[in-house]
C-alpha cells in the first residue's frame, strides 16, 4: 500500500509541476497580440467578380492566380516583437513560417483557391506564435477572415494540386 502511495504521489507531483509550467507558458501568450494591419490583393486596375460587380482591394478572388498580402504586427505588452517565427495556415493549406522583421511586421502571402459561382467561401488565415512559449508550447494565436469573391471567367473544375498538397514553387 506504501508503494501505491508512493507512486501516486510522484504521479500526482509530476502532473501538478507541468500544470504549473503550462499555466505559466499561458499567462506569457496572453502578453503577445496579433494586429492586422493591411490585406491587399495584387492586382493591376480594378477586379470585377462573375456578377460584374467592382471587389474590394481587401478581398480575394476564387481564380488560383491571385495573391493576397496580409501585414500583421506582433507585439508584447504593446512593443513590437523582431524575429519571432509565426506559423501561418489557411482553413485550406498550409502557408508556411514566417519570421517578423525589426518592426514585428510578418508578410504572409496567400494564393487564392480556385473556385466558381457555386463554391466560392470566405478563407481563414490562422496565424500562431512558435516563439513566446518558455516550458510548454502555449502559442499565442489569431485569425483573420478573407472575403472571396467568384472570378469573372471561369476554367475546369475548381480542383487544383495546391487544394491537396502545399505549394513548394515559393
Amino acid at each position: 500500500m506504501k508503494a501505491f502511495l508512493k507512486k501516486t504521489a510522484v504521479i500526482l507531483g509530476i502532473v501538478a509541476v507541468l500544470g504549473i509550467l503550462a499555466l505559466v507558458d499561458t499567462v506569457i501568450s496572453k502578453t503577445y497580440a496579433f494586429e492586422l494591419l493591411s490585406v491587399e490583393r495584387i492586382s493591376d486596375g480594378p477586379v470585377y467578380d462573375a456578377y460584374g460587380e467592382p471587389v474590394p482591394s481587401d478581398w480575394g478572388i476564387a481564380d488560383g492566380q491571385t495573391k493576397v498580402v496580409f501585414n500583421v504586427l506582433l507585439t508584447r505588452n504593446g512593443k513590437p516583437v523582431s524575429g519571432h517565427v509565426l506559423y501561418a495556415k489557411t482553413n485550406r493549406n498550409v502557408i508556411g513560417r514566417i519570421a517578423t522583421d525589426e518592426n514585428g511586421v510578418a508578410v504572409i502571402e496567400y494564393r487564392c483557391y480556385k473556385g466558381n459561382k457555386s463554391n466560392v467561401k470566405p478563407v481563414t488565415l490562422s496565424l500562431r506564435d512558435e516563439d513566446n512559449s518558455v516550458f510548454i508550447t502555449v502559442s499565442a494565436r489569431a485569425e483573420y477572415v478573407l472575403q472571396m469573391a467568384a472570378p469573372a471567367v471561369e476554367n475546369g473544375n475548381g480542383m487544383m494540386t495546391d487544394d491537396i498538397f502545399y505549394d513548394i514553387s515559393r
